[in-house]
């Protein structure tokens, strides 16, 4: 992972040289990173002060052991970054005191997938990095909730762990309180609904936020080698449409299990082509020079959720004409 200052860009800095290319050290800084919340409040939980954000510290750190894990692979190569998650996954074996499935978690979410997507992204480009990492999230999330709930139904299931917060808020509503009260039970249905997969979502924002700082971090010291495109080319496979096409039907016509799985399918899907129609409208306001424009974009998208179906025609839209290939930026150029 080393490299010539003079001919691949900037000089990484030693410390962090020593780390990432020795595995035992590289390993180790995983799982401090992914125990940091743990050994930051032993360490700093009696300083009220700054405690809370030594905390927000300690989840930052938690949640960027993908981007770790990921940089490696992009330096060297998949065998690498596996044999490093392997010999972290045996670290937090003997810190749980022999709990495998501590383990095999870590390795499988937080080694194995993000090293799968990392070179996906560098053999075959963004979009099919990304739609590669919400696939086996949506899969391995799948898979171990049919697991917990068996022999449950799924969305009794979900309903279940839902339960006990909901009960809590609908025992401070007041009994006459009865238009209140049908509100909560609308609310809690729809989340237990959606939950699924705006979870899987949520998830996959976070690792493909990793993917992206890892990427820019291996640019930046002159190892990324693959395919370079920008960001802002993010584009989804068409058959990607077909997809969701069916998984709609079977939201709409199919019953149990395989009803509740195809909405959040639907739900992760959508997401995905809503980033594509964002980066369309980011991409076309940044042609024009509208900088503000592209804040608005993002203040709108926070507070306005609503925004997110228009971006998903538009994402859907772009998938077969390629608004961004014909956008001109302020300079005359394409």
């Amino acid at each position: 992972m080393s490299q010539d200052p003079t001919e691949q860009g900037v000089m990484m800095p030693k410390i962090v040289d020593v780390f990432l290319t020795n595995k035992a050290f590289c390993a180790l800084l995983a799982v401090l990173m992914l125990t940091a919340v743990y050994w930051l409040d032993m360490l700093f939980g009696n300083l009220r002060l700054i405690a809370f954000l030594f905390l927000l510290v300690g989840v930052l750190l938690h949640l960027l052991v993908p981007s770790l894990l990921a940089l490696v692979s992009l330096g060297g190569g998949p065998q690498y970054s596996l044999q490093v998650g392997g010999i972290a996954a045996l670290m937090l074996l003997v810190l749980s005191s022999g709990s495998v499935s501590t383990a095999l978690v870590f390795f499988m979410l937080f080694a194995l997938l993000p090293t799968m997507a990392a070179q996906a992204m560098q053999r075959q480009g963004l979009g099919q990095a990304a739609w590669l990492l919400a696939m086996i999230l949506f899969v391995g999330f799948a898979t171990a909730m049919v697991v917990g709930a068996s022999p449950q139904d799924l969305e009794a299931f979900v309903h279940q762990q839902f339960k006990p917060m909901f009960d809590e808020m609908l025992a401070r509503i007041p009994p006459e309180a009865k238009g209140d009260v049908a509100s909560m039970h609308t609310l809690q249905d729809m989340m237990v609904k959606v939950f699924p997969g705006f979870f899987i979502f949520g998830l996959w924002m976070i690792w493909w936020g990793d993917l992206i700082l890892a990427r820019k971090i291996a640019q930046k010291y002159g190892f990324y080698q693959g395919v370079d495109s920008p960001v802002l080319s993010f584009a989804l496979p068409k058959i990607l449409v077909y997809v969701l096409l069916v998984l709609m039907g079977f939201a709409n016509m199919a019953t149990g299990n395989l009803q509740y799985l195809a909405l959040s399918g639907v739900i992760v899907l959508a997401a995905l082509i809503a980033v594509q129609g964002i980066t369309v409208g980011h991409t076309w306001l940044k042609s024009k020079g509208m900088g503000n424009g592209v804040l608005v974009l993002y203040v709108m998208l926070f507070f306005w959720s609503f925004v997110l179906v228009i971006f998903t025609l538009i994402g859907l839209l772009d998938m077969w004409f390629n608004f961004r290939r014909n956008f001109v930026s302020a300079t005359g150029e394409k």
